[in-house]
């Protein structure tokens, strides 16, 4: 064969030189690749992921939401500072409003109750005791319809019953049987027991305030009639 020429050889290391910067190039561009793309290569090879410094954040963050929770329910913060805080402030009051409340309210005059009067204690009623004879007449309070005598002649019998009892005042109750005309008075003797001042009509009552203990009154009128008196007590 024949010989290359000078000019053929040149052309050779021309393509040479070519396919050397070809494959230099290749090289850089597969490092670069490899300078970048190395880490995640070998994590990928690792089967591991990277740690992130930060994962406890999310944890910390749930954990105190969950505390302030705990505290809210239980009622803390409305003793704590927060609360206050959080808290809306009342308006700050003027100079007027501070003196007005400064200055307590006059208390009010108590009102003086009227003293009671004085109970005094009852004195126990002053008690008598009598016995009587009574005349009736027709027209005479509470008169059986048998008694048909006027008052003149009733009071011409009381008359002669009281003179009869001054006599002798020991047989009053003889006399009333034989001259009074109240009902079961011949059985009672006439005797009215012991009875309180103003239990008898009002002349009644002035007639026997009028004797002593033992006395015969004169004739005493009331409605009723006639009457003799003779105080027992």
């Amino acid at each position: 064969m024949s010989k290359k020429t000078e000019k053929d050889r040149a052309r050779d290391d021309e393509d040479l030189d070519d396919e050397d910067e070809v494959n230099d190039d290749g090289e850089d561009e597969e490092a670069k690749a490899t300078a970048v793309h190395g880490r995640d290569d070998d994590d990928d090879d690792d089967g591991t992921e990277p740690e992130d410094p930060y994962w406890w954040t999310p944890h910390a963050v749930l954990s105190a939401l969950v505390l302030i929770g705990l505290l809210g329910f239980f009622g803390m913060f409305n003793k704590t500072p927060l609360a206050r805080l959080a808290a809306p402030v009342a308006p700050e009051p003027d100079d007027h409003a501070h003196a007005v409340a400064a200055s307590p309210a006059p208390a009010p005059t108590p009102t003086p109750r009227p003293p009671r009067p004085a109970q005094s204690a009852q004195a126990p009623r002053e008690m008598f005791g009598a016995k009587h004879l009574l005349v009736m007449y027709k027209g005479s309070r509470r008169a059986p319809p048998p008694i048909e005598r006027t008052k003149e002649e009733a009071q011409a019998r009381a008359t002669e019953a009281m003179k009869k009892a001054k006599a002798d005042p020991s047989k009053f109750a003889d006399i009333v049987k034989e001259y009074s005309d109240e009902p079961g008075a011949d059985k009672r003797g006439g005797d009215l027991g012991k009875f309180p001042k103003g239990a008898m009509v009002p002349e009644f009552q002035a007639g026997l305030e009028k004797i002593k203990v033992g006395e015969v009154s004169d004739l005493v009128e009331t409605p009723f009639g006639f009457h003799v008196i003779l105080r027992t007590q």
